[in-house]
Parts: structure tokens; sequence; C-alpha cells
């Protein structure tokens, strides 16, 4: 499953999670990747690498820069600091029930 968040305020990052690894993006730096392992448990989601963690628990969450709720809190810890944003499904993109 894919993560995403963006900062708050700027600047923007992103973290896109693929199987067992996750890539963190930012401008006016490289993508950096980090091999990864889930561990997750009742309160949240959490990928854990070498050096980076990322943990999501249930929102919502506003990206503060729209009126856009995001299903997830998101914060990434890794090693220039820690990271905090929004991530999971946007409200407006759920699909309606059938």
């Amino acid at each position: 499953s894919d993560v995403c968040s963006s900062d708050l305020p700027e600047p923007f990052w992103a973290v896109t999670v693929r199987g067992t690894m996750a890539v963190l993006e930012r401008p006016d730096h490289m993508p950096v990747r980090f091999v990864i392992e889930q561990d997750s448990d009742d309160r949240a989601i959490r990928y854990q690498g070498d050096g980076f963690t990322l943990t999501a628990t249930e929102g919502p969450c506003s990206d503060g820069m729209s009126d856009v709720l995001w299903s997830d809190r998101v914060q990434i810890a890794f090693g220039e600091g820690t990271l905090k944003g929004c991530g999971g499904v946007r409200e407006d993109m759920r699909e309606e029930p059938r």
C-alpha cells in the first residue's frame, strides 16, 4: 500500500511505501530509500528500517493547505529528524458505498 504525506507547514515531503521499500522524497534533496518491515498493532501501522520509522495512526488529518481530510496521521523519524503530516486515503477520494 502507498502512504503519502505532506509536512505542516511547507516544505512538502512524501513517503511512498511499496512492499519492503520506503522512498522519502523532498524538494532539493535526492530521494532516500529505506528497507523496511511492517510492525503494526491495534493502534498504529508502523514501518521500521535502519534509521527510519514511519507511524500511521487513524485520523482524520488535515494537511493545512486545503480543506482535504486524510484518513491517517503520519509521522516519520529518520537520521535528519522528524516529519509530521497526513496520509492514507483522502476523504474526498473515497468510493461512495453502493
